[in-house]
């Protein structure tokens, strides 16, 4: 085991070695990149530490233990935009050392990379994807929202995605695709470390045709899972294999710039272990609406093997405010919401290029899915809602996911919302407060979680988590920031006070 995530590791490191040689050789060759330095410096109190037991039941529940310890994180952002090539890079690795306990220091690596380019004009192209972050490992147990409190249920997930694709069109009437890919998603502790292979060839209509809208798909995806490392499935075999196949042929016809409608039928052919039949006919029904350029409106229905698939999907800017609703039920697992995790924004929620800022406590959600090789029927729901003012921003995000789990009749279900609020005080000083709130339940169903899952079991099957961010900020030079922040955070069995003094720093060309 030991042998096999060394192997992980390198592979990772490699294909990072790989894309840092491309970026610095096409960062010289883009039109307009720029390079920001950064670094953080903060000093932190915890009054529960590892997030004990506060609400003392019996003797052999650990005390709420009290620390100061100190987080170094330097970061890099390098952003580039040429004709060809389109550049993303922030990558900040955080050092926390813990004053009273040397033993549970930590090192965590942090990473979003981006890189689009057109290797053959109008032909050929080759992207590339790598991201690191800190995630939870079981959303039942004790978790404070980032990675700071050494709990033994945070770990980094690794990901990364290479996917070369060639395009070509036969005069004004048939465009042709074929896209490959390849994509892998590593655990540093506990999960099934996988690797993906994708294919996807696809014939559509040519500009000739306006209105009418059609499309013929057909895509292969194989999923090879190494030995799972405490995360054992008792209903699959050691070393999973996964592969589903589908084609499909897409009809539409577009109205007018306002109204579309599309049709979709095609067959998949899945394997992996289920409870039921998963090979079947699917269709789907949708039509989009386009009012104005910064308004769309999505609203479909869908039938696939495990049932209805309705489809919603809102977008809404304005001058000062940005609006946006979805909903979708479909196949997922948790290396595929791995694989679709961002670790840092390169744009606001109004769309304009920010610079992120690498220094900021990452937040690691508790509603994220068991690293198991399992597959489920995701049902996910989300709204946001942003606003704008001279000096304030407001934001809120309701959020739903169901997780049916296949192979073992359980479900997991999250709930979360969240709301903050930035105010410009002063020319220098600013301030913010947030406040979140999740609950995460799980079906008693067959348990295919095994007990070594996590260093802190847990054995209740529902769990709400309450945190309250409030701080001050204020620039002392044009590359300095000085910050204070309280944190409250309330669960059912435990809670922290944390007091935070911060020193930013950035450099930008």
């Amino acid at each position: 085991m030991l042998l096999l995530k060394k192997l992980t590791k390198t592979r990772f490191l490699a294909a990072m070695l790989s894309y840092v040689l491309i970026l610095f050789v096409s960062s010289t060759l883009a039109a307009d990149w720029k390079v920001s330095k950064q670094m953080s410096t903060q000093v932190i109190y915890s009054d529960n530490l590892q997030l004990n037991n506060t609400q003392i039941i019996t003797t052999s529940d650990k005390k709420s233990e009290s620390d100061f310890f100190v987080d170094v994180t330097p970061g890099l952002v390098v952003t580039g935009k040429g004709r060809r090539i389109n550049l993303d890079f922030a990558y900040s690795p955080q050092y926390i050392r813990y004053l009273s306990n040397s033993s549970n220091d930590t090192f965590n690596h942090r990473l979003q990379a981006n890189m689009q380019s057109e290797l053959y004009e109008e032909h050929i192209f080759f992207d590339l994807t790598a991201t690191a972050q800190q995630e939870v490992i079981d959303s039942l147990a004790p978790s404070s929202g980032d990675a700071i409190n050494p709990t033994g249920n945070t770990q980094t997930t690794y990901t990364y995605r290479i996917a070369p694709s060639y395009k070509n069109r036969f005069g004004r009437f048939v465009n042709l695709g074929i896209n490959f890919e390849t994509n892998g998603v590593f655990y540093s502790d506990q999960g099934g470390d996988s690797i993906g292979y994708l294919s996807q060839i696809e014939l559509s209509n040519g500009s000739a045709l306006n209105a009418l809208i059609w499309e013929i798909n057909a895509e292969n995806e194989r999923v090879e899972f190494t030995q799972n490392n405490g995360t054992e499935n008792t209903l699959i075999t050691e070393k999973p294999t996964t592969e589903t196949n589908d084609i499909s042929t897409s009809l539409g016809y577009k109205f007018s710039e306002r109204w579309q409608l599309m049709t979709r039928f095609g067959y998949e052919k899945n394997n992996y272990v289920a409870l039921n039949e998963n090979n079947s006919e699917h269709w789907q029904f949708s039509g989009t609406w386009t009012p104005t350029t910064r308004t769309t409106l999505q609203l479909g229905m869908g039938y696939r093997y495990f049932g209805w698939s309705p489809i919603l999907e809102l977008n809404h800017r304005h001058k000062h405010s940005a609006w946006t609703v979805s909903f979708s039920r479909d196949i997922s697992s948790a290396r595929n919401e791995r694989l679709q995790n961002n670790v840092y924004a390169f744009k606001d929620a109004f769309g304009e290029t920010v610079i992120p800022d690498t220094g900021d406590q990452l937040v690691v959600r508790p509603n994220t899915a068991i690293p198991t090789s399992a597959t489920f029927i995701s049902s996910h729901f989300q709204t946001s809602y942003a606003f704008q003012m001279r000096r304030n921003t407001l934001g809120t995000t309701i959020r739903y996911t169901l997780r049916e789990y296949e192979e073992a009749g359980q479900n997991d279900e999250t709930f979360g919302a969240s709301l903050f609020w930035t105010r410009k005080l002063t020319g220098l000083t600013s301030s913010h407060l947030a406040l979140s709130w999740d609950q995460n339940k799980r079906d008693a169903g067959i348990n295919f979680i095994q007990p070594t899952l996590i260093a802190q079991s847990t054995l209740t099957n529902e769990v709400t988590n309450f945190t309250v961010d409030a701080g001050l900020s204020r620039q002392l030079s044009a590359h300095t920031n000085l910050d204070l922040q309280y944190r409250f955070l309330d669960s059912d069995k435990y809670t922290e006070n944390r007091v935070t003094l911060g020193l930013r720093m950035t450099w930008s060309n």
